[in-house]
């Protein structure tokens, strides 16, 4: 038995993680206890709090040095194959050392963010009615979020002819990610854990042209947030990947999450940037419904919203192109391998929930 797991232990991690992948979907209370609230927690919080002592992105490092590092690597191979003489051994050694690292990463991968997927709904952790809601509570829910956008950015005293921009340096301002989540863990003690250190991509100008803004590493238990992108929706970057950490796997949840926590933050551009996210998909299902209705309810949004919308627009059109549409692609056929028949178009399926959140 010691000289099979001795050969053969590469395999365990996999198996267990191919047994989580095909099994859990099946017992969402398993997972929801066990797993979800159990192992992933047991796991990431001592991990997290490791990697929240280094203010840096370890993701991030892990990137820049993954392709270097490969490429030594095959040339020590090389160099062994050249040298050695037996070259049989060498190559079972190489190959059990990718099967391992294999192995273990996607096992890592399961207990820190796969198993989410397949645990109770938020809509039934939350007890929230997301049955279908007519277009006037569509409509009605938009003009409330443009409301509190606006009070939002009243308290934050920025006038209408300038855009948002943070008074405090990025580090402070990304710390203050937990602090709407503190006003509704105690009524949703699902989302308890402890908070860990958000960090921004140093090479965030660089990655604006992947079309993505934010990232939940599992391997390292972090929320990297790509600060490029307009100021105002940083918050709501960054309270979304909070949510990931938190044991939410599917993006629309995140994103739902993300809204409540801002706007429940004792931070007034929090409340801004959540307001203004979830805007953006209520005003567009509105939009794909009734146009007419979508240009009535515009009158709500003030031109110093409209200035921060146009800057997003600008953002994103500036870094458009085939890195882009490739990643996006990429990410949308992930999302789908997770179960998620939609995929990249799950992030939209938040309005489900906010309307749900304002029909309470």
């Amino acid at each position: 038995m010691k000289k099979f797991l001795k050969r053969f232990w590469v395999f365990i991690p996999l198996i267990l993680a191919a047994l989580m992948y095909f099994v859990l979907p099946h017992f969402p209370a398993v997972t929801e206890y066990v797993f979800s609230r159990g192992l992933f927690k047991v796991i990431t919080v001592p991990l997290g709090f490791l990697t929240s002592l280094v203010p840096i992105s370890l993701t991030e490092w892990l990137v820049i040095l993954a392709i270097p590092a490969i490429l030594v690597l095959l040339i020590v191979l090389i160099g062994k194959l050249v040298k050695g003489k037996n070259r049989k051994k060498t190559l079972l050694g190489a190959g059990k050392f990718v099967v391992g690292a294999v192995s273990i990463a996607c096992f890592m991968y399961m207990t820190c963010h796969g198993v989410n997927y397949y645990r109770y709904p938020v809509e039934q952790l939350m007890d929230l009615d997301t049955s279908q809601k007519t277009p006037e509570d569509l409509y009605n829910a938009c003009v409330k979020l443009a409301e509190g956008a606006k009070q939002a950015r009243a308290e934050l005293g920025i006038s209408d002819n300038e855009p948002f921009k943070f008074t405090n340096d990025i580090y402070t301002e990304l710390s203050r990610a937990g602090d709407g989540y503190k006003g509704i863990v105690d009524e949703y003690p699902f989302l308890n854990t402890t908070v860990w250190r958000q960090k921004p991509v140093i090479l965030s100008m660089a990655w604006s042209y992947t079309g993505i803004v934010g990232v939940y590493c599992p391997f390292t238990v972090e929320c990297n947030v790509n600060t490029a992108q307009p100021d105002y929706a940083i918050p709501f970057t960054a309270a979304h990947e909070s949510a990931h950490s938190r044991g939410v796997a599917f993006e629309n949840e995140c994103n739902f999450l993300a809204f409540l926590s801002c706007i429940n933050s004792s931070y007034p551009e929090y409340r801004y940037s959540g307001y203004m996210e979830a805007f953006v998909y209520c005003s567009n299902a509105l939009y794909a419904y009734d146009k007419e209705m979508h240009r009535e309810m515009s009158e709500c949004v003030s031109e110093g919203m409209y200035l921060d919308f146009t800057s997003m627009n600008k953002y994103i059109n500036d870094h458009k192109g085939e890195v882009m549409e490739t990643t996006l692609d990429f990410n949308d056929n992930f999302i789908k391998a997770q179960g998620v028949p939609d995929g990249e178009l799950s992030y939209d399926r938040v309005t489900e929930l906010i309307l749900a959140y304002y029909a309470e």
